[in-house]
């Protein structure tokens, strides 16, 4: 395969530095470079770890490069408390979506000193939930260590096209079809209004499949009335889907419903975001779930190095909490995931701290088909103007200014 100067660059810093970064937006190859470089590390006797923070992301990269790939957490031995591996020394670690790694997890990850370190994602996604935002800072305070692709592979694509937009600050077509994608804008109204339209897109589309189709918001909403969000967007469409009796603890969750896990839970090797469909509720209170993404099973692993997979995770009723209905998420949950369709609903009231152009931007991004931004398009094209950073340790002693208030 014939590489450009910018992914040479790219290879050649991973595979000779102790610490890379690559970075690029959607459609340039970053999927192929960590193949690249995976393969030209191995070849020469590194063994190669591919990591990536959610499941999903994991999982996704795995499949591509047909490379064993884990989730951090599971690649240093979390076990709900402590990380059990103690050193990464005679690993190369190459993080996949490194945008959604916090400050915490990745000094964890460096102070097991791997051999080589690759930091590989899209500066212009959301930053992480948790602490810092050490992606984001290191591209800024050490452009040395930065490799940026600049081959767009999906030029031609409308939904491509339309992130590429969102991404540099200008507003994208209204609506676009090419061979593989199709996006729209569409002015549904009101939260109340949308999530009428919503529910009627996706209860009436043949096609609609909620595994690999997602309605993504700003908000988790605080009431059921609170409409277009994730609570009241669940609910409405279960009502329509599978009818229940909400006032019966016991019917909360019925087989076919799709569902999220919102806890780090190391012994059923399930984490925080992991998503699956449930396959059967247990006669003592407990929901299986068919998961997106096999999770070991410690009952029969007996080779830490050769885990033994399962596809049916058993939430207890004592922990059966943690599980969320899942039709609809919020795009901070969609983060390393990837789906068929998505609709994306903006709002003027998420414009206040969540809303703005690295959400929009992450959301439209989720998308492998066909993609449609509705709401009070005001606020998506408000979004658009809206660009926000975290404030970080880092960047302020970068700047001088706790030195200078000191």
């Amino acid at each position: 395969m014939r590489f450009d100067a910018s992914q040479l660059s790219a290879i050649e810093r991973a595979t000779t530095k102790k610490l890379s970064i690559v970075t690029g937006g959607a459609g340039s190859g970053k999927t192929t470079i960590i193949r690249e470089i995976t393969n030209r590390l191995e070849s020469r006797g590194e063994t190669v770890a591919l990591c990536a923070f959610a499941g999903k992301a994991a999982a996704r990269i795995r499949e591509a490069c047909e490379h064993p790939a884990s989730t951090i957490h599971r690649l240093m031995g979390f076990d709900g408390t402590n990380y059990r591996v103690e050193s990464l020394a005679n690993l190369t670690v190459i993080i996949d979506e490194c945008s959604m790694v916090d400050s915490q997890l990745l000094a964890q990850l460096v102070q097991r000193n791997p051999r080589r370190l690759v930091l590989v994602g899209d500066p212009a996604q959301l930053a992480p939930v948790g602490r810092g935002s050490p992606f984001h800072d290191l591209i800024s305070l050490r452009p040395d260590l930065v490799a940026t692709l600049t081959t767009c592979y999906r030029a031609t694509e409308a939904v491509f096209i339309a992130a590429s937009a969102i991404r540099s600050g200008a507003r994208p077509a209204q609506s676009a079809t090419s061979d593989g994608e199709y996006w729209e804008m569409q002015n549904t109204g009101s939260p109340k209004q949308t999530q009428a339209q919503i529910i009627k897109w996706v209860t009436d589309a043949a096609s609609w499949d909620f595994e690999r189709d997602i309605v993504l918001v700003a908000r988790n909403g605080e009431s059921d009335d609170d409409a277009c969000t994730v609570r009241a967007l669940n609910r409405a469409i279960v009502d329509v889907l599978s009818p229940r009796d909400w006032s019966d603890s016991k019917q909360r969750f019925r087989a076919g419903d799709r569902v999220m896990n919102l806890h780090n839970l190391p012994a059923l090797d399930m984490w925080n975001g992991s998503t699956g469909t449930v396959h059967a509720v247990d006669i003592d209170g407990g929901v299986w779930v068919r998961t997106d993404i096999p999770a070991i099973d410690h009952s029969k692993t007996t080779d830490e190095r050769n885990p033994v997979y399962t596809s049916h995770v058993l939430f207890g009723k004592d922990i059966k909490r943690h599980l969320q209905l899942a039709y609809a998420v919020t795009t901070h949950k969609s983060q390393g995931s990837q789906y068929r369709n998505v609709v994306f609903a903006a709002f003027p009231r998420d414009l206040h701290g969540i809303l703005d152009r690295s959400l929009l931007y992450t959301a439209v991004t989720r998308t492998k088909s066909a993609c449609v931004v509705c709401g009070e398009l005001s606020a998506a094209y408000a979004a658009i103007d809206r660009v926000t950073r975290k404030r970080t340790v880092m960047q302020a002693i970068a700047s001088g200014d706790e030195l200078q208030q000191a």
